[in-house]
Order: structure tokens, then sequence, then C-alpha cells
């Protein structure tokens, strides 16, 4: 960051880099292992389900598989991993939303609870994201 940049404010943002960790394992973790389980649970029958359940199956893969790539580049600090996690955090919440309502896979969501479920995953990402930013600006 700038020089003349107050020293509240390089504190304040260099106290979102531990919560930056919390945000890479979440993206190593979480998004693989929910695409294991739900994989598990519909690779027996995807041929019932049709091509639109196959393709839903193949794009959540590949969020899952660029939520790894985006966790290890966190954890690593590479130059272009908060911007990577940016996208990669807005996938999966856009993932989750997509599960939620329009979904060709099967879910164990009680009918109702969407709206809730789709405003946590919001608040989540949302959160996530921010502490990926401010910690990219804490300058060391």
């Amino acid at each position: 960051m700038c020089e003349h940049e107050p020293e509240a404010l390089r504190l304040r943002n260099r106290s979102f880099r531990p919560m930056l960790g919390l945000v890479a394992a979440g993206l190593l973790l979480w998004e693989p292992l929910r695409f294991a389980l739900e994989a598990s649970m519909v690779v027996g029958s995807l041929s019932h389900r049709g091509a639109a359940a196959s393709i839903e199956l193949v794009a959540h893969g590949v969020i899952a598989a660029l939520s790894a790539a985006t966790g290890l580049a966190l954890r690593n600090s590479a130059p272009d991993g908060r911007r990577l996690a940016t996208l990669t955090i807005a996938l999966c919440v856009m993932r989750g939303v997509q599960s939620l309502y329009w979904s060709a896979l099967p879910s164990n969501t009680v009918p109702g609870d969407e709206p809730l479920i789709a405003g946590a995953l919001t608040v989540a990402g949302v959160v996530a994201i921010v502490v990926v930013r401010r910690a990219g600006d804490s300058g060391s």
C-alpha cells in the first residue's frame, strides 16, 4: 500500500491475515468434500437422471477443483491468489444457490428452507470476499 497510509488502517487490514487462512482452508476442503459427497450419491443413478444431471455434476466438479486450487494458491501466497479467490467464492455461492433452486441432482434440503440457506450462503460469500480483499491490502 501507500507509504502515507495511516498506521491504524494498516493494523486493521493486517488483522484480516489469520482469517485469510480460514478462507483458504475452507476453499481447499469444503467444496471438494461437498462435491465428493454429491458425486457419491448420484454416480450410480446418473444414467437415469439424464444429460442435465451429468452436465451439472461436471460443472460442480470443475468448481470443486478450482476451489481446491484456489485454496492452495492462497496458502502459498500466489500473486493472483486473492483475485482467483474472489472469483471462486462467487462461483461457489452461485453453485450453492443453483443447487437449491434449479438442480437435476438430489438434495437433502427441507422444502421451504431454500431462501434461508441461499441468504446464509450469500452472506458467508460476501464475508469471505471481504476477508480476501482486506487481507490483500495489508501490504506485508
